[in-house]
């Protein structure tokens, strides 16, 4: 018997044809939008992801070099906008690693990407205790989620996605949550046996209670866990909690052994129940958003010598740096090297979110020659 189509369903059948011809793959994005936002998302009209460094392609702190993560510290970071908490009795490493472009991403599309991170588990710890969990994270800040409308009535859903490859297979989770750790929504994912890289795309619902941080205080936490504790592990599947929870029962324990090993890239969170493409920014754009948070320059700074002052109250003379953007906040100041300061009546220092000054003050009168110098260069953490 000949099946009968309408007239209606043949036009459909017919648009997304021509969609997917006129769009290629955002064929079917523009199709499965929800949403005129979501639309619009799908032909990458303005910034959708809320993500910062998703590709994994920068890492000022260490430079690509492997970082093993301090134990139980609450967030240590490695990559550009990544922090890793490991609070287990194991231990855990984390470095960038080319390994989308090299043959274990050959013949996947995941080779749109050059970097993942990579966690390596370099102690295992097979059997958790209550307490005891391992995940990494990013903190959003609050000006970056206003357009979500969480905490009203109107709070939009939000589409997460990722590519992952790891040779434990099993359930995982990923869950956002606010500031106040009160609100939490846990999305499990499967990853198939075989090391092989997979795409996994999640929608979560939009959260219409609660507090979400709408400054620059962290307004989602985005985590992904890879083993946890009874304490942590009370989520439920897409629904929101009043608790703060890291996954369901369901998480396997990554840390089983030594050889357990997690890379991620492609990372992306945007507004609408439906994943789009990655959104590639330029490499000079993803670098100055990361470094809104933290900023590492390792050239010798000199302060110029010996520089006469007027004396007047809290005037410095030293070091002066001006950061390439503005700071998400007033930032912690760290030296490296050897640093030396002469002259003046005491030391001094004057941090902004947009500059630092460091040498020696005059706090009398007259004048005095006063400067400073470091060796190693400086850092500046700012993060949420």
């Amino acid at each position: 018997m000949a099946i009968r189509i309408s007239k209606s369903s043949f036009d459909i059948r017919q648009k997304l044809s021509e969609l997917t011809r006129k769009f290629g793959a955002k064929g079917s994005e523009i199709a499965a939008a929800e949403t005129l936002y979501e639309a619009r998302a799908a032909l990458n009209s303005g910034r959708k992801n809320m993500i910062i460094n998703g590709a994994m392609t920068i890492d000022q702190r260490n430079g690509g070099s492997s970082y093993a993560v301090p134990n139980a510290t609450g967030g240590s970071y490695g990559l550009d906008r990544w922090a890793v908490n490991e609070a287990t009795g194991g231990a855990v490493s984390v470095n960038m690693d080319g390994d989308p472009a090299s043959g274990n991403g050959e013949f996947s599309p995941v080779q749109e990407f050059s970097k993942a991170m990579q966690l390596a588990c370099s102690n295992g710890d097979s059997s958790m205790s209550s307490s005891e969990n391992t995940h990494f994270f990013q903190n959003i800040e609050g000006y970056n989620i206003v357009h979500l409308k969480w905490g009203t009535r109107y709070a939009s859903p939000v589409s997460l996605s990722f590519w992952v490859r790891c040779n434990v297979p099993g359930i995982y989770c990923v869950g956002l949550e606010n500031n106040a750790t009160d609100r939490t929504c846990i999305k499990e994912y499967k990853v198939e046996p075989g090391f092989k890289w997979q795409k996994v795309e999640l929608t979560f619902p939009g959260c219409t209670d609660g507090t979400w941080e709408q400054t620059n205080a962290t307004g989602i936490r985005v985590r992904f866990c890879l083993a946890t504790g009874s304490n942590f592990d009370d989520g439920i599947d897409g629904t929101w909690v009043n608790s703060d929870e890291l996954a369901t029962s369901n998480q396997v324990n990554w840390m089983v052994d030594s050889n357990s090993r997690y890379f991620i890239t492609g990372v992306q969170l945007e507004k609408g129940r439906t994943s789009t493409e990655f959104e590639h920014r330029l490499h000079s754009e993803e670098l100055a958003m990361c470094q809104r948070y933290y900023y590492k320059d390792t050239t010798t700074v000199e302060g110029g010598g010996l520089s006469v002052v007027t004396a007047s109250l809290d005037s410095i003379m030293g070091i002066r740096v001006d950061y390439p953007v503005t700071m998400r906040a007033t930032p912690v100041l760290n030296l490296f090297g050897t640093t030396y300061r002469t002259g003046g009546s005491a030391d001094g220092q004057r941090v902004t979110n947009t500059r630092f000054v460091w040498g020696r003050k005059q706090t009398g009168t007259g004048t005095a020659n006063i400067g400073a110098y470091a060796t190693g260069g400086f850092e500046v953490t700012a993060e949420l």
